[in-house]
């Protein structure tokens, strides 16, 4: 039987024990704050993002984890599972999803070693 795991990125907010207690991994999305960039979840935990919004003078953006970062989760999930679902949000609110979608040629050739 096939091992999965699942992957999906900090926009979902799941609490931490929820992840841990269904083994589920994140990667973070990159909040930037007048330039400043801080990986959600690393750099800035919900109270400093609350924080760092009240203080900041123009709202924040945010940016899809970068290939490196789901390249990096991928190869550690492929030690240890045959199938891997990446849940993220629709295309049309992020731009994981399709950075994703582009990306998953060049991970299975990257992981499996493929040709």
């Amino acid at each position: 039987m096939d091992k999965v795991a699942i992957v999906t990125d900090s926009s979902a907010c799941l609490p931490g024990e929820l992840a841990e207690r269904f083994s589920i991994s994140m990667v973070p999305i990159d909040l930037i704050f007048d330039g400043r960039v801080y990986r959600d979840g690393l750099d800035a935990a919900p109270s400093e993002f609350y924080s760092l919004l009240q203080k900041s003078k123009k709202l924040p953006t945010t940016s899809a984890p970068s290939p490196g970062e789901i390249l990096q989760v991928y190869r550690k999930l492929s030690e240890e599972v045959t199938r891997i679902i990446f849940i993220t949000l629709s295309s049309k609110l992020s731009m994981t999803f399709d950075r994703r979608g582009r990306q998953n040629c060049w991970l299975r050739r990257r992981l499996l070693r493929l040709p």
